[in-house]
Parts: C-alpha cells; structure tokens; sequence
C-alpha cells in the first residue's frame, strides 16, 4: 500500500508491504473505564465480556483500505477512530484509521462484526521516533453526520490508550509476529454512545509538531438487486 510519510525532513513516498493485520481490543489505560466500556457494550449491544484484555483480533489483509466509501452489512455499523502501528523492516510507522464493525453482528461474534467490515486508514503516516517524546500529548477525535448534520463522536488522547510498545509486546507474545503488520491499537471513549451516520471523519492532532493526520469516508448501505 502506497503512503506519504510526514516527518521533520520533509514529505516522502513510502510503499509499505504487510502479512498481518489485528485490531486490538480493550486497550484503555484506566481500568474502570475499561470495565466501564465493557459494561456499555454488554448492556446496549450484548456484546459478552472479553476473557483477556486487551484483546487482539487477527484480521484478513485485504480488509485494510484509503477507499472514501464503505459499503455496509447492516445499518448498525460504525466506525472508531484509532491509532494504527504499521511495523515494516523494523521501523515503526503511526498512522490514524478507523475499527469500522457490525454492531450487530457484534453481540455473537466481535471476530465476524470485524471481519465483515473494511478497515479505513490515512494516507499519510508518521515516524514514531518523532512522537515518542510527547506521544500523550497527541489528541484523537471524531464526528458522524447524522441526518444531514456532523457531531462530535469521540474525543481523548493517546493517554487514554495504552502506549505503542506494550502493544507491540502484546502481540509479539501472543502470535510471536513483530514485522509486516498493520495494528489497529484502540480507540478514545464515544461522547453519546453509538451512534449510525452516513459519514464518519476522524483527526489526530501533533500540537507540538504542529501537524495532524486526517481521514474520512461515507457509508453506504445500498442493497443491489440480483
């Protein structure tokens, strides 16, 4: 997949091969919040409790897409802006995307709910070199249009999540994979619970480097007729 990597020196052209792709589940510094999210989802999607957190989804790689359109299952899917790990030839790459997943199909299999939807994320990427010194710092935001009218979906710091190398450790232990991976590292707590618009846009914001990664798409769930 063809990115442009931002850094200090300038803008590049960065083509990056990947085997793997995971979305991580449950990744929230604060337990309680954790606990807290694990309970919404039980209560408002009968999503049962996960039996280890954080959690980690092995997905195809084909789902991983810069399309600006999705074409959805049902209409109760959603999107959750997140921070993606890109680990390419032992460098460390961070770009932003979104867990897009079936909310229905969530409260009998989180597995299938991921599998079934495509995976957005930016064109442009950052090295991680460059952040690690005020990673908490960098915010993470998204809205939804809903009937016509965009509002605020999600709003945090990477502070809330866990950091990039427990992530890592976390995968490396678990699959024993450390390169050639795409990881979709968690997400900032939603504003007003879940919600289904026709467009999701989501940003995160470098105040000290004075930089932000961006990404949108619509959704579609147009039934085609056989």
């Amino acid at each position: 997949m063809e990115f442009s990597l931002i850094t200090s020196n300038g803008t590049q052209n960065l083509s990056l091969d990947y085997r793997f792709v995971f979305a991580v589940g449950y990744t929230g510094r604060d337990t309680e919040k954790i606990l807290s999210h694990i309970r919404e989802l039980e209560t408002d999607l009968g999503v049962p409790a996960p039996a280890r957190i954080p959690t980690i989804f092995p997905l195809s790689p084909y789902l991983v897409t810069q399309s600006d359109i999705l074409l959805d299952s049902c209409p109760r899917c959603s999107g959750e802006a997140e921070y993606v790990i890109l680990l390419n030839n032992g460098h460390i790459y961070i770009g932003l995307g979104s867990d897009h997943t079936d909310r229905e199909l969530e409260a009998s299999s989180i597995l299938k709910a991921k599998q079934v939807c495509g995976k957005p994320i930016s064109h442009d990427l950052w090295d991680y070199n460059e952040l690690q010194n005020h990673w908490d710092e960098i915010s993470l935001r998204s809205w939804q249009i809903i009937s016509g009218v965009e509002i605020p979906y999600q709003q945090g710091t990477l502070a809330d999540i866990l950091p990039v190398e427990r992530i890592i450790q976390e995968i490396h232990e678990r699959t024993g994979i450390q390169d050639s991976c795409v990881i979709y590292a968690g997400t900032v707590p939603l504003l007003d619970g879940f919600r289904y618009g026709s467009r999701f846009r989501c940003e995160m914001e470098d105040l000290q480097l004075g930089r932000k990664l961006t990404l949108s798409y619509s959704i579609s769930t147009a039934q085609v007729a056989l």
